[in-house]
C-alpha cells in the first residue's frame, strides 16, 4: 500500500470538483507561502482560550491582524498578550497546514516551487526548534525536558499540538519523498523529529486520548524515518498505543472518556498510525486493528437516524457524521473502499444535510465538501455506488449509553461516567430528535477557559437530569442497565450524590416519548428535574404564571434568565410548542410539585432555551414527562 492514491493525477483530471479543489488548494497555499514569517521569540497560547468572556462564541482568527480579535457571536473586541498569543497557535497551524498542502500540490503538479515551500517552511522550524521555548498552556515556562511539566510543546503550547503537526509534516513528507533530497531529509530528522521525539516520550504516561496522539506521532516518525527506537516506544513502550486501544476502549468499541468528539478525536490520532503501519508493513496488531474497525462501524450507529450526534459530556454542539468523515476516509484507505467502513463512509458522504464544523483542530475540507484525505487518499472511490445502511438500536453497557429507535423518535441516554476525564455533571440525561428536529439535546460546552464552560455549559442545570439542593451531580461512576430492547430502556445511576440514587425509565413510539425519573434518597432533599426545550422550538404562552425566584444562587442557578412558577391546581398539566411543521404536545405530572418556566442560556450563550423545573422536596420523588409529535 502506499500512502497517495495511485490513480491521484488521473483521478482529478476526470472530476472537475477535484480540478476546482486543487486550484484552491494551490491558491491558498501561494498566498500563505508568500508571507510566511514566524519568529521562535514568540510563544503560543492555548486554543482554548479564544472564547468570549461574555457569550462563549469563538473569537476569529484574522491572519492579517494579530492583535485584534473579534467575537463571531457579539461582535465585541479584544485586544491583550493572551489572545495575540493564541492568535500564534492559529498561525503556526496554518503553516504546518501549508506544508500538508503543497505536499499535495507538488504531487499533483510536480511543479518544484512547492517542494521548496515545503523545505523553506519545515526547514525554518527545524533550524530553530530548540529556540523555542518549552511551555504549556497553563502558561509555564521551562529550561529543559527534565524540568517541564507533563503537557509542553515548543511550536505550540501542548504535547498534543506539537503531535497533530508531527502527524501533518509526516503525512506531507510521505507525499513528496521521492523527490527530497537524503541531506534536507537528515536535517529535519536530527534537528525537528529527534527533538520532538524527545519533548513528547516523557509524556506518555497515562492511557488517555492525549498520550494515543503522543505515541502516535512518535510511531510516525519512527516509521518514515526507520528509527527502530522510536517504533518500539510507540508499539512496546509502558504506555503504548496497543495498550492505549485495549484498555482505552470499552467492549462497547468506545473511547473510555464518554464524549463523542473525543472519541473521534482519539481515532484521528491512531488512524494514520494504522494507516502508516500498513505502508511500511509493520505489525500494529491484529486485535488492535479491529478494535479500531469496530470503534468506526458502531460509532455510525449511535449518530441520530439524521446523523447528528448526541453531545454527552466535553465536545462540541450539533456535530455530525459528515463532521467525522475525514476520519472515515483515513479507515477506508485501510480497510479498502469494499469494506465495511467504505461502505459507511459512502452512506455518510451522500448525507443531504450540511457537515457541521469544529471551532478548534479543524481539519482541512475544501470549500466544507471535499475532505482533504479523500482527494488525497481516496480520490477514485465511487462514492455513488453503495448499499443503505439504516441505523441501529443500540445499547452500549459499558460506555453508559443507549441509544433507541421507533419511526421517527430517536432519544439518547446516558446513564454513567468511566471516570472524572472530560465529565459533565449530568446523569442521568436524555437528548431526543425526531426526525430532523432536535427537539432537546446537550448543549456540550465552549473552549474549557471561557467563563461560561464551568458556569453554565458543565452544570448539571444545563442538562436535562435532576438536581438535589441546587449542587452539581458528583458520581463520576458507571451505570448499570436493568432492561433494555429497541425502544425501551430502565437504567440506573448509585451515589449520585452520597446516599442518592437515580432510576430513568424512557420509552417510545413512532411520534410518543415517556420519560419517568425516580430518585430514592436517604434524606429529605430539595429535587428538580430538568428538561430543556431547543430554542428553535416555541411555547404556546396560554398558562398562567407569576415571577419567581428558585432560591439557589450558584452551579448554574445565577445564570437563569427568566423564572415564573406556573400557577395551577391540576394534577398534571399539559402544554403544546410548535417548531416548523412540527406540533409538540408536552404532558407533566405534577402531584405535589411545583412547576417553573425558565430562560436559560443555549450553546452560543446569544440564544435561549425554554426549559422545565419541575420542585419536589422529600426523599422519594417520582417524575414523569410524556412527549407527543404530531405533524
Amino acid at each position: 500500500m502506499q500512502y497517495l492514491n495511485s490513480n491521484f493525477v488521473k483521478a482529478i483530471e476526470k472530476n472537475g470538483n477535484y480540478q476546482a479543489a486543487i486550484l484552491k488548494i494551490q491558491k491558498e497555499v501561494d498566498a500563505f507561502a508568500k508571507d510566511f514569517n514566524d519568529d521562535p521569540k514568540k510563544t503560543s497560547e492555548w486554543g482554548h482560550s479564544y472564547f468570549c468572556d461574555y457569550d462563549g462564541g469563538r473569537l476569529i482568527f484574522d491572519i492579517t491582524k494579530p492583535h485584534t480579535h473579534k467575537c463571531s457571536v457579539c461582535g465585541k473586541e479584544f485586544s491583550n498578550e493572551l489572545y495575540d498569543g493564541v492568535w500564534v497557535y492559529f498561525y503556526r497551524n496554518q503553516a504546518i497546514l501549508t506544508i500538508w498542502k503543497a505536499a499535495g500540490v507538488y504531487a499533483y503538479t510536480k511543479n518544484k516551487k512547492y517542494l521548496d515551500i515545503i523545505k523553506s517552511i519545515m526547514g525554518f522550524y527545524a533550524e530553530n526548534y530548540t529556540k523555542f521555548v518549552i511551555h504549556n498552556k497553563e502558561r509555564g515556562r521551562f529550561d529543559s525536558y527534565e524540568t517541564m511539566k507533563w503537557g509542553c510543546g515548543r511550536i505550540l503550547p501542548q504535547g498534543l499540538n506539537e503531535s497533530i503537526i508531527t502527524i501533518r509534516m509526516i503525512q506531507a513528507l510521505e507525499l513528496v519523498k521521492d523527490d527530497l533530497d537524503q541531506a534536507f531529509l537528515d536535517f529535519v530528522y536530527e534537528h525537528l523529529f529527534k527533538e520532538i521525539y524527545h519533548l513528547l516520550k516523557p509524556q506518555v504516561n497515562a492511557i488517555h486520548n492525549i498520550r494515543c496522539w503522543n505515541n502516535c506521532a512518535i510511531g510516525l516518525i519512527g516509521l518514515f524515518f526507520q528509527d527502530k527506537e522510536m517504533i518500539e516506544f510507540a508499539f512496546e513502550g509502558p504506555f503504548n498505543i496497543r495498550k492505549q486501544i485495549q484498555e482505552g476502549v470499552t467492549s462497547d468499541g468506545f473511547w473510555y472518556e464518554g464524549s463523542i468528539h473525543y472519541n473521534f478525536f482519539t481515532l484521528e490520532g491512531i488512524t494514520p498510525l494504522l494507516l502508516f503501519s500498513e505502508i511500511y508493513n509493520y505489525d500494529f496488531g491484529k486485535e488492535e486493528k479491529e478494535i479500531i474497525k469496530k470503534m468506526f462501524i458502531n460509532a455510525y450507529h449511535y449518530a441520530f437516524d439524521n446523523q447528528y450526534f448526541p453531545n454527552p459530556n466535553d465536545g462540541w454542539p450539533s456535530i455530525n457524521l459528515k463532521t467525522y468523515s475525514y476520519i472515515y476516509h483515513m479507515a477506508a484507505k485501510v480497510f479498502g473502499e469494499d469494506s465495511e467502513i467504505g461502505n459507511l463512509l459512502k452512506n455518510i458522504e451522500n448525507s443531504s444535510l450540511p457537515r457541521t464544523t469544529l471551532p478548534l483542530s479543524k481539519p482541512y475540507y475544501i470549500d466544507n465538501e471535499i475532505a482533504y484525505e479523500r482527494l488525497l487518499l481516496n480520490t477514485d472511490f465511487d462514492l455513488n455506488h453503495y448499499t443503505r445502511v439504516e441505523h441501529e438500536t443500540k445499547n452500549f453497557p459499558k460506555s453508559n449509553f443507549a441509544i433507541l429507535r421507533a419511526g421517527g423518535m430517536n432519544a439518547f441516554v446516558k446513564y454513567g461516567l468511566n471516570g472524572p476525564s472530560h465529565a459533565h455533571p449530568d446523569l442521568i440525561n436524555l437528548e431526543i430528535m425526531y426526525k430532523n428536529h432536535r427537539i432537546s439535546r446537550d448543549l456540550s460546552n465552549p473552549g474549557y477557559v471561557a467563563r461560561l464552560c464551568s458556569e453554565w455549559h458543565k452544570t448539571s442545570l444545563a442538562h436535562n437530569t435532576v438536581i438535589r439542593n441546587g449542587e452539581n451531580v458528583l458520581s463520576r461512576d458507571p451505570g448499570v442497565t436493568l432492561e433494555y430492547d429497541s425502544t425501551h430502556i430502565l437504567c440506573e445511576a448509585d451515589n449520585t450524590y452520597p446516599g442518592v440514587n437515580y432510576v430513568r425509565d424512557v420509552k417510545i413510539t413512532p411520534n410518543i416519548l415517556e420519560d419517568t425519573f425516580i430518585v430514592h434518597a436517604e434524606e429529605e432533599a430539595v429535587f428538580d428535574y430538568v428538561f430543556h426545550l431547543e430554542s428553535e422550538i416555541h411555547l404556546e404562552n396560554d398558562y398562567v404564571s407569576e415571577p419567581a425566584e428558585l432560591g439557589f444562587s450558584s452551579n448554574g442557578y445565577q445564570h437563569v434568565l427568566e423564572t415564573h412558577r406556573i400557577i395551577t391546581k391540576s394534577k398534571a398539566i399539559t402544554f403544546t410548542a410548535k417548531v416548523d411543521e412540527l406540533n409538540i404536545r408536552i404532558v407533566l405530572c405534577l402531584n405535589n410539585k411545583e412547576l417553573f418556566i425558565l430562560k436559560t442560556m443555549d450553546n452560543p450563550v446569544n440564544i435561549t432555551r425554554t426549559t422545565f423545573l419541575l420542585r419536589e422536596k422529600g426523599k422519594e420523588v417520582k417524575y414523569n414527562l410524556r412527549l407527543e409529535m404530531e405533524e
